[in-house]
């Protein structure tokens, strides 16, 4: 399946969880204004969704997630424009503790690998103009970026509206825009079971506890925790790849936790 069939398939299935939730909810609808903004975030979500899946296309994982995690610069850079939220030392010592975890745990690809594969491009040959990794990494700092763009409109319209409400109206928006270009209806069993899967934990389950989340904490917080997800992958890997983490993939894990704890401390 494509990614955007991947992604359009599964919030349709999401949005059949969610209807039952949201029918029976009696919470307050959006104004058109907050339609509005809840529009403004589901198109945020759809170039974050769709360029990190992308990523994972088109180039490595390492490469894929480390360039993901530019989010919390963006948010440290955007919150305090609109969401007045200060820089403190703190969020700064935070993001640099988990970012060179992040970079342990990513050792096998750096920065300037990076800025050479992008600034280096040579537009007079077809093939490298279309480097895969070039296109991937593009991808995965456009993903970062949206993540970012996410969390400070989240926080925005955080306590305004009920989460179950802009969780539904987000997926039925994104569902909407990738209509035209969905695909073919998947038939076989197992991709139909892995979207059920993905629509209802991925696209449900965690954007719930995700939005419910951001409501208590301010977004540079929630861009730093969202270092967590790195570990979430070691620890999977394990489990389900058998891929073990060696010692140095741990102690980068550590420094995250350690980020993470910080901002828990001070918050």
């Amino acid at each position: 399946m494509s990614v955007i069939s991947i992604v359009f398939y599964s919030l349709a299935a999401s949005l059949l969880f969610q209807s039952f939730i949201f029918l029976r909810s009696s919470k307050k609808l959006p104004s058109a204004r907050g339609l509005l903004i809840i529009f403004l975030l589901s198109v945020f979500a759809l170039v974050n969704t769709l360029t990190y899946f992308y990523a994972y296309t088109y180039t490595s994982i390492s490469n894929a997630v480390f360039t993901h995690y530019v989010a919390p610069v963006v948010v440290m850079l955007i919150a305090p424009i609109f969401l007045k939220e200060k820089i403190t030392l703190t969020s700064v010592f935070s993001i640099i503790i988990a970012s060179f975890g992040l970079w342990i745990i990513m050792r096998d690809v750096s920065v300037m690998d990076i800025a050479a594969q992008i600034f280096t491009i040579d537009y007079s040959s077809a093939s490298s103009m279309f480097n895969r990794d070039t296109i991937g990494i593009l991808c995965g700092l456009a993903s970062g970026a949206a993540y970012g763009a996410v969390i400070v409109t989240l926080k925005i319209i955080s306590g305004t509206y009920d989460k179950y409400i802009v969780v539904f109206f987000q997926n039925l928006f994104i569902t909407v825009l990738l209509l035209p270009f969905a695909g073919p209806v998947p038939h076989d069993v197992k991709s139909i079971l892995i979207i059920l899967v993905i629509g209802g934990i991925y696209s449900t389950a965690a954007t719930y506890l995700y939005y419910s989340g951001i409501t208590h904490v301010g977004a540079n917080k929630t861009a730093i925790l969202g270092y967590i997800e790195p570990i979430g992958a070691i620890f999977l890997g394990a489990l389900v790849l058998s891929e073990m983490p060696d010692a140095l993939s741990l102690f980068g894990g550590l420094m995250i936790i350690t980020a993470g704890y910080i901002i828990i401390k001070k918050g």
